[in-house]
């Protein structure tokens, strides 16, 4: 049990409160004890007055019979008062029955009438005494002594109810902070089956969210929502998996086509140097696939940092309108690039940007008819630059809208031409890891508009 928390709490938590009860006490036991005590002394000192009044107007005599009558007073068993000479005789004392053996020396103030105090246990005595040396005119000393005893059960009455009240205390406040840590881990605790349930395979499990506190609360939170992501990820590795298992199948096969087609009868040694190219270029599309997937994985899963470095979009804008320029007039579409003339910078990977939005000009002149018209343009909108990529395409039908930033999705309409559907997903990878989003509006017949929004301050 010394390992669980909700034990290790309650300990520190009876550590903390026995030194602050023991402080309280203390504190409270000296301030009682010395208020105690200075009651006596003003009583001392009332009565030493007293006798020294009656020696100054009366003489010597009468003030050793004040001495008497005080000590008589007070009770000869509570109360001793010895009576000295300048030079420390013993001239007079009360009734000393009571007090056998009193060998309390007697100490003389430095001041002709001044005071010394002094607390003292005497022998046979359980209670302690309070001593008072007066001095008093003409050299003479007064020795008053008072027992205790009240005042001594007084405080033992107190450590009496103090160690009880402490016993109880602790107690209570021991079962009381176990069952608080216990109530406050059990949101801990169902995190912890929520983890066991997960790592026997059962990953649709989430914590429940009560109401075991802020902190508690946002643990659970963020554990529910690192589930989330983890079940994303899952699910992305199956698809991926699956896909792999799909679009590799078909380079696959027409490989080993290829290659029976070739080696069944005899041919020349120019087939042979056919069949070589063609296994050689699907090689090739099968490494870039794998690639490409590697490389939106990464990006997706973090596992590439983006570089805080200055990009110029603009720049990016017209680097790739100049590179495609040539594939657009080839096919008869007109490319337009424009860029404003604001500063377009953001921090990030300028090869990564250059190829996102050279992915996407790529696919909108691959699916624009002859005598189409594609314009990508860079622009500042607030704190975000955007990147406009339009088309006078096919257009994507509104119920695919949503699919085609998945990996191998392809439309029906774009079967017909070279791609592994990896292109759009790469650029969603590559603009969500740099802080921005990517949105598409489209219409089947008119075309399409992507556009890329990125944030102009500093990641």
């Amino acid at each position: 049990m010394i390992r669980s928390l909700s034990v290790q709490l309650t300990l520190r938590f009876l550590v903390l409160f026995t030194f602050l009860f023991l402080t309280a006490f203390s504190f409270v036991y000296v301030h009682l004890r010395s208020t105690l005590h200075d009651k006596i002394d003003e009583k001392l000192t009332r009565d030493a007055f007293e006798v020294a009044e009656t020696l100054r107007t009366e003489g010597l005599e009468e003030a050793i019979k004040e001495v008497h009558l005080e000590a008589e007073a007070e009770g000869v068993g509570r109360v001793f008062i010895r009576f000295f000479t300048p030079d420390l005789e013993l001239i007079a004392t009360s009734d000393l029955k009571a007090w056998p053996e009193l060998s309390i020396k007697p100490r003389k103030p430095v001041a002709e009438t001044g005071q010394l105090f002094d607390t003292l246990t005497l022998p046979g005595r359980h209670h302690q005494v309070r001593i008072l040396h007066q001095g008093l005119e003409g050299g003479y000393l007064l020795q008053m002594g008072f027992l205790l005893k009240e005042d001594d059960r007084l405080l033992e009455d107190f450590r009496s109810i103090f160690a009880t009240a402490f016993a109880i205390m602790l107690l209570g406040g021991a079962l009381s902070g176990y069952l608080i840590s216990k109530r406050a881990m059990k949101g801990v605790e169902r995190i912890r089956q929520t983890a066991d349930r997960i790592g026997q395979g059962d990953f649709s499990h989430r914590v429940e969210l009560g109401k075991d506190g802020e902190e508690i609360e946002n643990l659970g939170r963020a554990f529910n929502q690192m589930q989330d992501r983890i079940e994303v990820l899952i699910g992305e590795l199956k698809d991926v998996t699956n896909n792999i298992a799909h679009d590799l199948r078909s380079p696959l096969t027409r490989i080993r086509g290829l290659a029976e087609t070739t080696l069944t009868g005899r041919q020349e040694l120019a087939e042979y140097r056919n069949m070589a190219g063609t296994i050689i270029e699907e090689s090739d599309r099968m490494v870039g696939m794998v690639n490409t997937m590697l490389e939106i994985a990464e990006t997706d899963a973090g596992l590439r940092e983006i570089p805080k470095i200055s990009v110029n979009l603009g720049d990016i804008v017209s680097d790739v309108g100049e590179l495609f320029s040539t594939a657009a007039e080839d096919k008869g579409v007109e490319l337009q690039v424009v860029v404003a003339s604001a500063s377009l910078c953001v921090q990030g990977d300028r090869p990564r940007l250059q190829r996102a939005v050279a992915n996407l000009l790529d696919n909108a002149i691959k699916y624009t008819p002859v005598g189409g018209k594609v314009t990508i343009q860079a622009a500042a909108e607030g704190e975000q630059i955007l990147i406009a990529i339009a088309d006078t395409g096919i257009g994507i039908p509104a119920e695919e809208q949503k699919s085609i930033f998945n990996r191998f999705y392809r439309l029906d309409q774009s079967r017909s031409t070279p791609g592994a559907g990896l292109g759009l997903s790469l650029v969603q990878a590559v603009v969500r890891a740099h802080g921005g989003m990517v949105q598409v509006e489209s219409e089947v017949g008119r075309g399409s508009v992507f556009t890329i929004r990125l944030p102009r301050k500093s990641m």
